[in-house]
């Protein structure tokens, strides 16, 4: 995907096209390679300047491209939610509420783990733009069918994307984590909690094997769940 935008924003350079569209395909194409970039060398590699040298441009060009790195950022943040609503597709009208977010809830969780230095540079921000506009519209949808009034259908909302994207980011940045220092906290339970003295804490040591086993995805998909439940109830309390 990523060579083919370049291509084309390399062929935009000649005629046939708007200079807006022009502007737009270089966007992309930077949008793509700070992706690729920032996934490789991690969030200190991700600058304007190590950007510009990626695409073999001046740093000049990327400011007419992008006002700071700010901007930038926001962009990014915009792409990991295109790529979810590439994800889900589309949603049929006859389909449950309860299943289009479950559906938005496993694209987020796919899309946000497969770039996770992406994920804990944008988690937090609001973009205001076109993927962002048509994710909120959808699932403001959602939440207003399941016969929420309004003001308990958007804290439904709110509540939803805030923990999806707050437990991604969690699992984001446990796995930038070097390899000594994961491992020391994936052991934590059996090395620390499972020899606590007994006495002290009979009922934590008694399951730190159980604590041990659960994995982070089944964490994020309770969690969806309980919000589904919660906001199920709300709707016909």
């Amino acid at each position: 995907m990523a060579k083919n935008t370049a291509a084309a924003a390399a062929r935009a350079s000649g005629g046939g096209v708007t200079r807006q569209e022009r502007r737009s395909l270089r966007q992309e194409a930077a949008v793509n390679a700070a992706v690729r970039l920032a996934e490789r060398d991690g969030a200190a590699g991700l600058s304007m300047r190590k950007l510009a040298q990626e695409l073999d441009l001046d740093v000049t060009v990327l400011y007419r491209l992008f006002r700071d790195k700010d901007e930038l950022l926001l962009a990014l943040c915009e792409r990991t939610i295109e790529l979810a609503l590439d994800e889900i597709g589309e949603v049929p009208g006859a389909e449950p509420w309860q299943d289009t977010v479950r559906r938005v809830a496993e694209a987020t969780w796919e899309v946000q783990n497969r770039l996770p230095v992406t994920t804990a540079l944008t988690f937090a921000r609001t973009t205001g733009g076109p993927a962002e506009r048509r994710m909120v519209e959808l699932l403001l949808s959602c939440f207003t069918r399941s016969g929420l009034a309004p003001e308990r259908a958007v804290l439904f909302y709110l509540t939803f994307i805030d923990t999806a994207l707050g437990l991604c980011a969690h699992a984001a940045s446990l796995s930038s984590l070097n390899p000594e220092n994961r491992a020391k906290d994936d052991t934590t339970w059996t090395r620390v909690y499972a020899r606590l003295p007994e006495g002290d804490h009979p009922i934590t040591r008694t399951h730190a094997d159980e604590l041990a086993r659960v994995s982070r995805k089944a964490i994020y998909d309770t969690a969806v769940e309980a919000i589904l439940t919660a906001a199920e109830r709300a709707a016909t309390g």
